[in-house]
């Protein structure tokens, strides 16, 4: 496996670190930032939050906004692993509350948000779906499309449900995709708010909660499960513990994983939407 750490760099000061043909400017989208890559075998890379709280002392601005981890795996790794962490690429608006999707709030925790109860079907605004197989709302919502949720039905995978979701303008041929099973995350499964602070609260909000049900703002490792026997007679999973925060229309969110079976469906049928990394069993 390689990990890489993508980092969108201030323009401003992206020449205290690096060179000026390095990283790639996103010109029209944003002529203020400079995309630049590393791994954590550069020395570079610590250099980034030394140079950052150096910034934020004189200037009062930051080095760098927008942050991503992408690991890269052999095919032999990804066929060898039982369990694999299943990311959604793709995030869309507005979510279902917005559109009349109805929630119980009853029950919520009182420190992180998590644990709504949908109450209705899932209601989402005609024309806002991404063309993906897969997406999830700015909430959290998990929405697959007809051709995923027949390929399921027909390799009989075991361990989600399929819900009907409804436009404003009638039903759709959309489904709200959710896990029938949880998995319980170890305390081996790093989380927090970038690569460089693993914070578990900040200005007022709570990231890693007393009660246990958030771990963090991010992920930022592989994630560590506990053994169970479920991982074997299912293929679709959502973690007990969430990640992310209560902020607006923003919710705590499951880590999602499957099994082989489930990977091998989405790859020799083409959906799209899907990235796969190796989740890892104590």
């Amino acid at each position: 496996m390689t990990e890489i750490c993508e980092f969108r760099i201030v323009y401003e000061f992206a020449h205290l670190l690096f060179r000026t043909d390095e990283g790639k400017d996103l010109g029209q989208i944003s002529k203020s930032i400079k995309v630049v890559r590393l791994t954590k075998e550069d020395p570079r890379f610590y250099q980034i939050p030394i140079i950052g709280n150096q910034i934020r002392e004189r200037y009062n601005k930051s080095f760098f906004f927008g942050w991503g981890i992408i690991r890269k795996y052999s095919k032999k790794e990804l066929e060898a692993t039982t369990l694999l962490h299943l990311k959604i690429k793709t995030v869309f608006e507005p979510a279902g509350e917005e559109c009349g999707t109805i929630y119980d709030e009853t029950a919520v925790c009182e420190v992180c948000g998590a644990n709504r109860k949908q109450l209705s079907p899932l209601n989402l605004k005609q024309g806002s779906v991404p063309k993906k197989d897969i997406a999830r709302t700015i909430a959290g919502e998990v929405v697959v499309s007809e051709k995923f949720a027949a390929a399921c039905k027909q390799r009989g995978l075991k361990g989600l449900a399929l819900e009907p979701i409804i436009f404003d303008k009638g039903m759709s041929n959309f489904f709200q995709l959710t896990a029938l099973s949880q998995i319980e995350l170890s305390h081996n499964t790093i989380a927090g708010i970038n690569p460089f602070d693993l914070s578990t609260s900040s200005e007022g909000e709570i990231y890693k909660c007393p009660k246990g049900h958030t771990i963090g703002l991010n992920l930022l490792s592989e994630p560590c499960i506990l053994n169970s026997q479920s991982i074997g007679e299912y293929d679709f999973f959502a973690s007990k513990q969430k990640v992310s925060v209560k902020r607006g229309l923003l919710r705590p969110e499951p880590i999602y994983f499957c099994s082989q079976a489930f990977r091998k469906m989405i790859e020799e049928e083409k959906l799209t939407g899907f990235e796969f990394e190796i989740a890892n069993i104590e």
